[in-house]
């Protein structure tokens, strides 16, 4: 006995053989595609970017109490000029030729050891609250460490540090790079620390 409708169903098992290989081929292809997108993978970057950052200012913050943290005492002894990473060093900008010219302190020891040896570039910056006409505004982002120019997937964490009077003393306030806020109030000053950090 012949079945007149044999031819069908092979053919109706073909084209359903070809649909579901079809549909695995897709999304095979769908999901290998899909982690290497650029947006994904910049996000997974920036946000570990943001993470070594924030760690690294939180450290540098810290402080038994009583005592200033390593970053409040590196603000403190900062002379208000720009340094700049050269490849080896952090050097003044406007006048590198002399040794004294080169920023040694617990940050630039932190970003050296950190930053640097994976290959991410930074920058610092400070912005503090000044005092114009009776009225606090914010100042300019100041630099502070300078080693390039931000990319586009740069990330900014940012610490505040509140100077006290009492930080300060042994220093001539008038020469301070910082300035107080208010000469009627005890905080000197709030200071903003700003890290901007990318890959390079």
């Amino acid at each position: 006995m012949f079945d007149d409708n044999a031819q069908l169903h092979t053919l109706e098992g073909v084209a359903a053989s070809i649909l579901l290989l079809g549909v695995i081929i897709y999304a095979i292809d769908a999901t290998s595609m899909t982690p290497l997108t650029s947006s994904t993978s910049n996000a997974h970057v920036e946000s570990e970017l943001a993470a070594l950052g924030q760690d690294l200012l939180n450290t540098l913050d810290y402080a038994e109490p009583g005592y200033n943290s390593k970053l409040k005492n590196d603000i403190i002894k900062w002379d208000g000029r720009v340094y700049l990473w050269n490849g080896t060093r952090y050097i003044e900008n406007s006048d590198p030729a002399y040794p004294q010219n080169v920023l040694i302190n617990n940050l630039t020891d932190v970003l050296n050891s950190t930053l640097i040896s994976q290959g991410i570039a930074h920058k610092v910056e400070l912005t503090y609250i000044r005092r114009i006409n009776n009225n606090t505004v914010p100042s300019e982002s100041v630099q502070w460490i300078y080693a390039g120019v931000p990319s586009s997937n740069a990330v900014i964490v940012s610490r505040k540090i509140v100077l006290q009077k009492s930080d300060l003393s042994g220093l001539t306030l008038a020469n301070y790079t910082i300035k107080s806020m208010d000469p009627m109030i005890d905080p000197f000053n709030i200071i903003d620390v700003k890290l901007v950090l990318w890959r390079t």
